[in-house]
């Protein structure tokens, strides 16, 4: 995570406050806004409002005699202090605790209003779908400091909602700096200056290389110069790009030469890369496959011309 980010949350869910003040378990609604100030720290202002909590006109001593129902609003707003664990991962749990103020507003004859400094503390976590949005679930628990006329109000409550981040940091992580947050990220670890897409991969180029031989010759001509330096220019100028050269012949002669010819080939143009254009010795290598892969007809000659070819397939990673 990365500080710096306001974010906003829309909350709703149960809430079960205890029944020695009469009131009964009912839906509670919530608006948080909060900031994230350190990669773990933050601080959030909350506000729930639990309407129509039933009130049955019943308690245990009073067993027999004829109830009617009641309704009550209950109204909590609170500050808390949020700490979040960072996994690396879409999933983020956190612990809260605050303090804040809380109304009950009765309208059952004989019991008052009610309001009190209050104290909470929660568990929850969130799941990001995005850098943006996530989803987010907690329950927390409230206690009144003040007595009503028989009890202490406490009021467990589960919720779940969702997250949104505002502002120019979204809450993550970005270890290797490359715009894209961790939980998103699917190759960790890119080096710095590479350009990357929007899972964090950094972005390939490719280039191929195809140079023809004389019958029985190892020798790069000059027509196909450019070609070595097309593919010396990718090399120097992608970094963390390497090459495999590969040599080829046509099938006359007999296998173990045109293995070893192959070879020579193969050489030869990785010889030219490092001598002539400057390419780190070490991301260069050379193979050789003889006649065993053919790509035209040996039984011609335009066929055979065709297998006398050193070949190469070359992706690097772009960069800024």
């Amino acid at each position: 995570m990365s500080g710096e980010t306001v974010h906003i949350s829309i909350m709703g869910g149960y809430m079960f406050p205890n029944h020695e003040i009469a009131l009964q378990n009912g839906g509670i609604y919530g608006l948080g806004l909060g900031y994230n100030f350190t990669q773990n720290w933050g601080i959030e202002a909350f506000g729930y409002f639990a309407p129509n909590l039933d009130d049955d006109g019943y308690l245990p001593r009073w067993r027999g005699i004829t109830r009617r129902s009641y309704n009550n609003d209950v109204t909590m707003a609170r500050l808390n202090a949020i700490y979040h664990f960072d996994t690396g991962t879409k999933f983020t749990p956190y612990v809260t605790l605050g303090l804040g103020g809380m109304w009950l507003a009765r309208d059952r004859p004989g019991y008052h209003n009610y309001s009190t400094m209050s104290a909470n503390a929660g568990i929850g976590f969130k799941l990001f779908f995005n850098e943006v949005i996530a989803l987010r679930v907690e329950f927390n628990d409230t206690y009144g400091f003040t007595r009503t006329q028989r009890a202490n109000f406490n009021a467990p409550a589960i919720t779940a909602g969702l997250t949104f981040q505002v502002g120019a940091n979204p809450v993550c992580r970005d270890e290797d700096g490359d715009g894209v947050c961790d939980p998103y990220d699917k190759c960790p670890g890119t080096p710095a200056g590479y350009r990357v897409d929007a899972d964090g991969c950094p972005i390939t180029v490719t280039i191929r290389m195809d140079i023809k031989f004389d019958f029985d010759r190892a020798v790069v001509k000059k027509a196909y110069l450019p070609e070595v330096k097309k593919v010396a220019d990718f090399l120097n100028a992608h970094p963390g790009s390497t090459a495999v050269v590969e040599g080829h012949t046509d099938s006359i002669g007999n296998d173990d030469y045109n293995q070893r010819l192959s070879e020579r080939r193969a050489n030869a143009v990785r010889n030219v890369l490092v001598s002539n254009f400057g390419v780190s010795p070490g991301k260069v290598t050379s193979v050789g496959y003889g006649e065993s892969r053919p790509v035209a007809d040996n039984d011609t000659a335009a066929g055979r011309a065709e297998n006398r070819r050193v070949v190469g397939v070359f992706t690097g990673s772009d960069v800024q």
